[in-house]
């Protein structure tokens, strides 16, 4: 027992998920953003407070768009219409703050409110960070399933955490930082079936997937991957009773759940709450627009925002001819998600940095990359820096979305568009949402990575706010200041600068919370770094 504890902590994973989970926590959010993220926590709350899911009419008719947001059950109360995955993901860390909440408050009585929720949001931040560091894991143990190097596994996973989006998002509770995670977690499981590590996995891979869709119904996407990748791989009878066994049980009683969440919402277990309010439109972007957004476009590019997704594109075919059935499985991910949501009407996914639907093929872009770098040493000079360079843009790219609340932008551009563009806010039509996203998302003008870098030149100097916003070539706007900017300055997007400006009574702790933090990123780092030298032959 004692050398199993000495082997656990003395793993790669277990280092990967400490620097992470660390680093993750030092780098979170200043706040919840409103809008999905607040009403999957306030579903998360109700379930830790009182139990029942529903909320009474006040509390949701004094919003003018409610239909975008929640729907009248037939008992007559209202409910929330996102799925459950994410606020169960986000009930541990609400009852760990409500147990030590009490504990201190029986010692010494607090009665501010606002307190209360500035440490419970404290707790809260663990809940995308914690998941965000398991996806690393994840995706480390998954290239070291498909037979790649210890060094270049720990790499291909610094590499996932830190240049990609997933770092952004690990500050985000949206759903698809969940999704991505329950998702790679039934790939993991699928393909440690397939090569032969026992049945457990392939229900892990049913119990991840039924999560991921109890989290977000475009899970239902994947699904059908990878129970054809199974049965392509092994073509057994026996693969056959192990999905139906197996797989499917642990699936079915997360879509039972997910169908008795439909039928007290909408009085029938098939809908899903995508036909009201602005969802109402549906499927209706031309899948050319869709596409060239997600893939191309100034606003919204997968590539933009992951530049170290482009390596693939130079190892596609050697990771097919390296590994066939996976390599089909992730593009087969990849493809289906894409074209999926290019046909939605929100293909941009806003509020958000970057394209958030195609946070989930993340993973899949990168696998190929480590074929590269297993042949690190064979490359010429120059491909190596051209490589090493992307790297580090992509890092920079993200640095560039962590640093700056990501609605401030949105929020001012969507001003300007309002007046290049003035819209009948009240008539919902396709035409209205076209024309906002061909200036917002296919102009670099308005690309939200050209906002962010603006307002990140006026947190670091002091000088007039508007005399070099991205559009000024058009005319100046009479425009009231950005979210989190102050006077000419922007604020940073990170709890030790905001959590003191809501409450000067939180610097006792929040100072002190985020030194700690900051030193268990260095001794996470530290093991990391160890852990290259050790696996360096």
């Amino acid at each position: 027992m004692k050398r199993r504890i000495s082997r656990i902590l003395q793993s790669s994973a277990l280092s990967l998920f400490l620097f992470f989970t660390a680093l993750y926590y030092l780098t979170n959010a200043g706040e919840t953003k409103i809008g999905d993220e607040t009403f999957m926590i306030l579903v998360a709350r109700k379930m830790v407070d009182e139990g029942p899911i529903e909320f009474d009419e006040h509390k949701i008719l004094s919003s003018t768009d409610w239909e975008d947001f929640a729907s009248r059950g037939p008992d007559g109360r209202y409910y929330m219409k996102w799925g459950l995955g994410q606020s169960f993901a986000e009930i541990p860390f609400l009852v760990l703050h409500r147990s030590i909440w009490r504990i201190l408050s029986a010692r010494n009585p607090v009665t501010d409110q606002t307190q209360f929720y500035l440490t419970e949001f404290a707790f809260l931040m663990l809940c995308p960070s914690v998941i965000s560091a398991l996806g690393c894991v994840l995706f480390y143990l998954l290239t070291l399933r498909l037979g790649f190097s210890s060094k270049v596994s720990v790499l291909l996973a610094l590499i996932y955490g830190l240049a990609t989006m997933v770092w952004p998002y690990s500050k985000s509770f949206v759903s698809e930082t969940t999704l991505n995670v329950a998702v790679l977690g039934g790939v993991y499981g699928a393909l440690s079936y397939v090569e032969g590590k026992g049945r457990f996995w392939i229900s892990f891979s049913g119990a991840c997937m039924g999560f991921a869709f109890l989290t977000k119904v475009t899970a239902l996407v994947v699904i059908p991957v990878i129970v054809v990748y199974i049965m392509a791989s092994l073509r057994t009878r026996k693969s056959m009773l192990d999905l139906l066994f197996y797989f499917v049980p642990p699936l079915a009683v997360l879509f039972g759940l997910q169908a008795w969440h439909n039928l007290i919402r909408y009085g029938n277990a098939w809908e899903l709450g995508y036909q009201a309010g602005k969802d109402a439109l549906g499927f209706s972007t031309p899948m050319l627009v869709g596409l060239w957004g997600l893939l191309l476009s100034p606003g919204k590019s997968f590539f933009l925002y992951s530049p170290v997704a482009l390596l693939a594109f130079f190892c596609l075919r050697s990771f097919l001819r390296y590994r066939r059935n996976e390599a089909l499985l992730g593009l087969g991910i990849c493809v289906l998600f894409v074209l999926f949501h290019a046909r939605w009407w929100s293909w941009a996914g806003d509020w958000a940095w970057g394209p958030r639907f195609l946070l989930v093929i993340t993973p899949y872009v990168l696998l190929p990359c480590g074929v590269l770098f297993e042949k690190w040493s064979e490359l010429k000079r120059l491909h190596r820096f051209l490589a090493f360079t992307l790297i580090l843009f992509s890092v920079g790219i993200q640095v560039l979305g962590l640093a700056v609340h990501p609605f401030s932008y949105i929020e001012v551009r969507g001003r300007v568009l309002g007046q290049l563009i003035p819209l009948d806010t009240g008539v919902l039509t396709y035409w209205q949402f076209y024309s906002e996203s061909a200036l917002a998302q296919f102009s670099p003008l308005f690309s939200h990575m050209a906002g962010n870098w603006w307002l990140l030149k006026h947190m670091v100097f002091s000088y007039d706010l508007w005399s070099d916003a991205p559009w000024n070539i058009l005319g100046r706007f009479d425009l009231e200041l950005p979210m989190w900017v102050i006077g000419d300055r922007a604020i940073p997007f990170w709890w030790p600068v905001a959590l003191p400006m809501f409450s000067r009574e939180t610097e006792a702790w929040v100072y002190p919370l985020a030194v700690v933090t900051f030193l268990l990123v260095v001794w996470g780092g530290i093991r990391v770094g160890r852990l290259l030298k050790a696996t360096g032959g």
